[in-house]
Protein backbone atom coordinates (compact mmCIF):
# COMPACT_ATOMS: atom_id res chain seq x y z
CA UNK A 1 0.00 0.00 0.00
CA UNK A 2 1.63 3.11 -1.07
CA UNK A 3 1.47 5.63 1.80
CA UNK A 4 3.72 9.13 0.26
CA UNK A 5 5.53 10.07 -2.71
CA UNK A 6 8.60 12.37 -2.71
CA UNK A 7 10.39 14.00 -6.05
CA UNK A 8 12.63 10.65 -6.80
CA UNK A 9 11.06 8.30 -3.82
CA UNK A 10 7.79 6.10 -3.26
CA UNK A 11 7.42 4.87 0.63
CA UNK A 12 5.36 2.08 0.56
CA UNK A 13 4.34 -0.77 2.81
CA UNK A 14 6.90 -3.27 3.11
CA UNK A 15 5.01 -6.77 1.98
CA UNK A 16 6.16 -10.96 2.93
CA UNK A 17 8.50 -10.35 -0.96
CA UNK A 18 10.64 -8.08 0.45
CA UNK A 19 11.92 -10.12 3.13
CA UNK A 20 15.58 -10.57 1.40
CA UNK A 21 15.88 -6.97 1.24
CA UNK A 22 14.93 -6.52 5.08
CA UNK A 23 17.62 -9.72 5.71
CA UNK A 24 20.45 -7.75 4.20
CA UNK A 25 19.56 -4.46 5.56
CA UNK A 26 18.92 -6.30 9.33
CA UNK A 27 22.74 -7.94 8.70
CA UNK A 28 24.40 -4.68 8.04
CA UNK A 29 27.14 -3.72 10.54
CA UNK A 30 25.99 -0.14 10.22
CA UNK A 31 22.11 -1.16 11.57
CA UNK A 32 23.87 -3.00 14.61
CA UNK A 33 26.16 -0.24 15.16
CA UNK A 34 23.39 2.34 15.07
CA UNK A 35 20.36 0.44 15.94
CA UNK A 36 20.95 -2.89 17.52
CA UNK A 37 21.69 -6.34 16.26
CA UNK A 38 18.71 -8.04 16.05
CA UNK A 39 19.56 -11.89 15.97
CA UNK A 40 18.02 -12.17 12.34
CA UNK A 41 19.89 -14.50 10.25
CA UNK A 42 18.13 -16.26 7.60
CA UNK A 43 14.88 -15.52 5.69
CA UNK A 44 12.10 -16.80 7.88
CA UNK A 45 13.53 -15.10 10.93
CA UNK A 46 13.58 -11.71 8.82
CA UNK A 47 9.68 -12.54 8.18
CA UNK A 48 9.09 -13.29 11.72
CA UNK A 49 10.78 -9.55 12.26
CA UNK A 50 8.55 -7.92 9.68
CA UNK A 51 5.38 -9.54 11.26
CA UNK A 52 6.33 -8.15 14.59
CA UNK A 53 8.09 -5.09 13.90
CA UNK A 54 6.78 -3.81 10.51
CA UNK A 55 2.87 -5.30 9.81
CA UNK A 56 1.86 -5.18 13.16
CA UNK A 57 2.17 -0.99 13.16
CA UNK A 58 0.54 -1.20 9.86
CA UNK A 59 -2.83 -2.32 11.17
CA UNK A 60 -2.89 -1.10 14.44
CA UNK A 61 -1.78 2.45 14.43
CA UNK A 62 -1.21 3.09 10.57
CA UNK A 63 2.74 3.97 11.80
CA UNK A 64 5.78 2.05 10.77
CA UNK A 65 9.33 1.76 8.84
CA UNK A 66 7.94 1.99 5.38
CA UNK A 67 10.19 0.97 2.30
CA UNK A 68 11.61 3.39 0.23
CA UNK A 69 11.78 2.77 -3.46
CA UNK A 70 13.22 5.09 -6.28
CA UNK A 71 10.35 6.02 -8.12
CA UNK A 72 12.04 5.98 -11.39
CA UNK A 73 13.47 2.02 -11.54
CA UNK A 74 11.07 0.80 -8.58
CA UNK A 75 14.76 -0.28 -6.43
CA UNK A 76 14.71 -0.58 -3.10
CA UNK A 77 16.66 1.60 -1.01
CA UNK A 78 16.22 1.14 2.43
CA UNK A 79 13.33 2.31 5.20
CA UNK A 80 12.01 5.02 6.95
CA UNK A 81 8.58 6.20 8.29
CA UNK A 82 6.54 7.02 11.61
CA UNK A 83 6.98 5.34 15.06
CA UNK A 84 5.20 5.62 18.45
CA UNK A 85 7.34 4.31 20.77
CA UNK A 86 6.21 3.64 24.58
CA UNK A 87 8.94 6.37 25.94
CA UNK A 88 7.97 9.13 23.99
CA UNK A 89 4.86 11.31 24.04
CA UNK A 90 4.81 11.58 20.16
CA UNK A 91 5.74 9.92 17.29
CA UNK A 92 9.32 9.57 15.98
CA UNK A 93 10.66 9.39 12.22
CA UNK A 94 13.30 6.61 11.70
CA UNK A 95 14.85 5.65 8.66
CA UNK A 96 17.96 3.33 7.64
CA UNK A 97 19.00 2.79 4.14
CA UNK A 98 21.87 0.30 2.58
CA UNK A 99 25.17 1.79 2.17
CA UNK A 100 25.49 1.20 -1.34
CA UNK A 101 22.99 4.28 -1.60
CA UNK A 102 24.58 6.53 1.07
CA UNK A 103 25.32 10.12 0.25
CA UNK A 104 22.78 10.52 -2.42
CA UNK A 105 20.36 12.34 -0.44
CA UNK A 106 17.48 9.67 -0.05
CA UNK A 107 17.40 9.58 3.42
CA UNK A 108 16.91 13.31 4.16
CA UNK A 109 14.41 13.40 1.28
CA UNK A 110 12.32 10.53 2.58
CA UNK A 111 12.63 11.55 6.46
CA UNK A 112 11.51 15.31 4.84
CA UNK A 113 8.39 13.16 3.25
CA UNK A 114 7.60 11.81 6.65
CA UNK A 115 7.80 15.10 8.46
CA UNK A 116 5.27 16.96 5.76
CA UNK A 117 3.03 13.57 6.09
CA UNK A 118 3.60 13.25 9.88
CA UNK A 119 2.09 17.45 10.09
CA UNK A 120 -0.38 17.33 7.13
CA UNK A 121 -1.85 13.87 7.26
CA UNK A 122 -1.72 12.81 10.76
CA UNK A 123 -2.19 16.89 12.19
CA UNK A 124 1.27 16.19 14.45
CA UNK A 125 2.94 19.53 15.76
CA UNK A 126 5.61 17.78 17.85
CA UNK A 127 8.04 14.61 16.27
CA UNK A 128 10.99 12.93 18.03
CA UNK A 129 13.85 11.16 16.60
CA UNK A 130 16.74 9.31 17.69
CA UNK A 131 20.41 8.07 16.94
CA UNK A 132 23.18 6.82 18.58
CA UNK A 133 25.63 9.20 19.64
CA UNK A 134 28.45 8.64 16.97
CA UNK A 135 25.92 8.83 14.17
CA UNK A 136 26.97 12.11 12.75
CA UNK A 137 25.50 11.67 9.21
CA UNK A 138 21.84 11.23 10.89
CA UNK A 139 22.27 13.63 13.23
CA UNK A 140 23.33 16.33 10.41
CA UNK A 141 20.18 14.70 8.62
CA UNK A 142 17.76 16.13 11.43
CA UNK A 143 19.39 19.06 12.20
CA UNK A 144 19.09 19.94 8.73
CA UNK A 145 15.03 19.59 8.74
CA UNK A 146 14.62 21.61 11.69
CA UNK A 147 15.14 19.26 14.04
CA UNK A 148 16.95 19.98 17.84
CA UNK A 149 19.12 18.30 20.33
CA UNK A 150 17.16 17.33 23.53
CA UNK A 151 18.85 15.29 25.60
CA UNK A 152 20.48 11.76 26.28
CA UNK A 153 18.79 9.20 27.15
CA UNK A 154 19.48 5.96 28.63
CA UNK A 155 16.77 3.43 27.00
CA UNK A 156 16.45 -0.66 28.21
CA UNK A 157 17.80 -2.85 25.97
CA UNK A 158 20.23 -0.41 24.48
CA UNK A 159 23.98 -0.21 25.68
CA UNK A 160 24.94 3.49 26.78
CA UNK A 161 22.99 6.52 25.81
CA UNK A 162 20.67 7.36 22.75
CA UNK A 163 20.38 11.30 21.35
CA UNK A 164 17.20 12.49 21.71
CA UNK A 165 16.26 15.21 18.96
CA UNK A 166 12.63 16.99 18.89
CA UNK A 167 10.80 18.92 16.06
CA UNK A 168 8.46 21.60 16.63
CA UNK A 169 5.93 22.16 19.72
CA UNK A 170 3.45 21.19 22.00
CA UNK A 171 0.78 23.46 20.12
CA UNK A 172 -1.99 25.81 21.45
CA UNK A 173 -4.10 23.75 24.02
CA UNK A 174 -7.36 22.72 22.82
CA UNK A 175 -10.69 21.93 23.99
CA UNK A 176 -11.78 18.30 23.33
CA UNK A 177 -14.29 19.27 20.98
CA UNK A 178 -11.38 21.02 18.35
CA UNK A 179 -9.61 18.02 18.83
CA UNK A 180 -12.40 15.89 18.00
CA UNK A 181 -12.99 17.94 14.94
CA UNK A 182 -9.63 18.22 13.86
CA UNK A 183 -9.38 14.13 13.89
CA UNK A 184 -12.72 14.21 11.86
CA UNK A 185 -11.20 16.32 9.53
CA UNK A 186 -8.59 14.19 8.62
CA UNK A 187 -10.58 11.07 8.70
CA UNK A 188 -12.80 12.51 5.71
CA UNK A 189 -9.84 13.67 3.88
CA UNK A 190 -8.51 10.37 3.98
CA UNK A 191 -10.26 9.19 0.93
CA UNK A 192 -9.86 12.50 -1.67
CA UNK A 193 -7.97 11.89 -4.30
CA UNK A 194 -9.04 15.10 -6.26
CA UNK A 195 -6.45 16.25 -9.17
CA UNK A 196 -4.38 12.68 -8.72
CA UNK A 197 -3.90 13.18 -4.90
CA UNK A 198 -2.76 9.74 -3.40
CA UNK A 199 -5.37 9.46 -0.66
CA UNK A 200 -4.01 8.22 2.38
CA UNK A 201 -6.05 5.06 3.19
CA UNK A 202 -2.96 3.55 4.72
CA UNK A 203 -3.31 6.30 7.55
CA UNK A 204 -6.59 5.03 8.36
CA UNK A 205 -5.97 3.23 11.45
CA UNK A 206 -3.67 6.00 13.18
CA UNK A 207 -7.97 7.07 13.43
CA UNK A 208 -9.86 3.75 13.85
CA UNK A 209 -9.53 1.46 16.33
CA UNK A 210 -8.15 -1.90 14.98
CA UNK A 211 -12.03 -3.79 15.91
CA UNK A 212 -13.79 -1.10 14.74
CA UNK A 213 -16.79 -1.69 13.63
CA UNK A 214 -17.59 -0.54 10.27
CA UNK A 215 -21.65 -1.00 8.82
CA UNK A 216 -23.12 0.40 5.46
CA UNK A 217 -26.46 0.09 4.46
CA UNK A 218 -27.42 -1.04 1.15
CA UNK A 219 -30.24 -1.88 -0.75
CA UNK A 220 -29.52 -5.52 -0.58
CA UNK A 221 -29.22 -5.75 3.45
CA UNK A 222 -26.55 -4.34 6.17
CA UNK A 223 -23.25 -4.88 5.17
CA UNK A 224 -20.27 -5.26 7.77
CA UNK A 225 -16.34 -5.10 7.19
CA UNK A 226 -13.88 -5.28 9.52
CA UNK A 227 -10.91 -2.71 9.20
CA UNK A 228 -8.60 -4.26 7.11
CA UNK A 229 -11.47 -5.35 4.23
CA UNK A 230 -12.13 -1.92 4.21
CA UNK A 231 -8.87 -0.41 3.95
CA UNK A 232 -8.53 -2.81 0.88
CA UNK A 233 -11.36 -2.09 -0.71
CA UNK A 234 -10.91 1.81 -0.38
CA UNK A 235 -7.41 1.46 -1.92
CA UNK A 236 -8.70 -0.83 -4.94
CA UNK A 237 -11.30 1.86 -5.29
CA UNK A 238 -9.56 4.92 -4.83
CA UNK A 239 -5.77 4.10 -5.14
CA UNK A 240 -3.52 4.72 -8.39
CA UNK A 241 -5.51 3.03 -10.85
CA UNK A 242 -8.81 2.80 -9.48
CA UNK A 243 -12.43 2.96 -10.54
CA UNK A 244 -12.88 5.82 -8.83
CA UNK A 245 -11.09 9.23 -9.41
CA UNK A 246 -11.06 12.69 -8.81
CA UNK A 247 -13.11 11.81 -5.95
CA UNK A 248 -13.86 13.90 -2.82
CA UNK A 249 -16.73 13.73 -0.07
CA UNK A 250 -17.62 17.14 1.64
CA UNK A 251 -19.78 17.14 4.98
CA UNK A 252 -22.78 19.96 5.07
CA UNK A 253 -24.41 19.35 8.49
CA UNK A 254 -23.04 17.55 11.62
CA UNK A 255 -23.74 17.20 15.25
CA UNK A 256 -21.74 15.91 18.04
CA UNK A 257 -22.50 15.02 21.30
CA UNK A 258 -19.80 14.42 24.01
CA UNK A 259 -20.12 12.25 27.22
CA UNK A 260 -17.28 11.90 29.01
CA UNK A 261 -14.69 9.85 26.91
CA UNK A 262 -17.42 8.96 24.43
CA UNK A 263 -18.34 10.92 21.49
CA UNK A 264 -20.98 10.90 19.06
CA UNK A 265 -20.92 12.76 15.57
CA UNK A 266 -23.60 12.23 12.92
CA UNK A 267 -23.03 14.07 9.83
CA UNK A 268 -24.96 14.63 6.34
CA UNK A 269 -22.47 14.32 3.10
CA UNK A 270 -21.89 15.14 -0.38
CA UNK A 271 -19.63 12.84 -2.70
CA UNK A 272 -18.05 13.59 -6.22
CA UNK A 273 -15.87 11.93 -8.48
CA UNK A 274 -15.45 9.85 -11.94
CA UNK A 275 -16.66 6.46 -11.42
CA UNK A 276 -15.22 4.31 -14.72
CA UNK A 277 -14.33 7.17 -16.04
CA UNK A 278 -17.58 8.93 -15.44
CA UNK A 279 -19.21 11.44 -13.42
CA UNK A 280 -20.30 10.02 -10.14
CA UNK A 281 -22.49 12.23 -7.61
CA UNK A 282 -24.22 10.90 -3.92
CA UNK A 283 -24.90 11.72 -1.06
CA UNK A 284 -26.09 10.38 2.38
CA UNK A 285 -25.56 10.16 6.58
CA UNK A 286 -23.17 8.50 8.71
CA UNK A 287 -23.00 8.16 12.16
CA UNK A 288 -19.75 7.59 14.32
CA UNK A 289 -18.57 6.81 17.88
CA UNK A 290 -15.75 8.05 18.77
CA UNK A 291 -13.55 7.04 22.55
CA UNK A 292 -11.00 8.42 23.77
CA UNK A 293 -7.77 6.56 24.39
CA UNK A 294 -4.42 7.56 25.90
CA UNK A 295 -3.42 8.38 22.14
CA UNK A 296 -6.25 10.56 21.67
CA UNK A 297 -9.77 10.42 20.05
CA UNK A 298 -10.37 7.05 17.91
CA UNK A 299 -13.27 5.82 16.01
CA UNK A 300 -14.84 2.75 17.53
CA UNK A 301 -17.78 2.30 14.93
CA UNK A 302 -19.08 3.97 11.67
CA UNK A 303 -21.93 3.51 9.68
CA UNK A 304 -23.12 5.03 6.88
CA UNK A 305 -26.23 5.10 4.64
CA UNK A 306 -26.67 6.28 1.02
CA UNK A 307 -29.68 8.65 0.30
CA UNK A 308 -31.47 8.30 -2.90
Amino acid sequence: MLVLTTERLRLRWFEPADAPHVLEQLLEPSWIANIRDPGVHDLDAARRWMEEKLFAGYWSAGLGLWAVERASDGVLLGMCGLLQRDYLPAPDIGYAFLPRFWGQGYAREAAAGCLLYAQEVLGQSRLYATTAPENQASQKVLLGLGYRYQEDLALDGYAGVTKLFVWGGGGPERSEETRIKDRLMRFYRAFNNRAGRLPNVSALPFWLMPRAMINRSETAGLQWVDLRDFMRQRYELLGPGGRLQDYEEIVSTKRLEMHGRIAHVWLRYQQQGRLDGRHFSAQGVKSLQLIKLAEGWKIAALASEALV
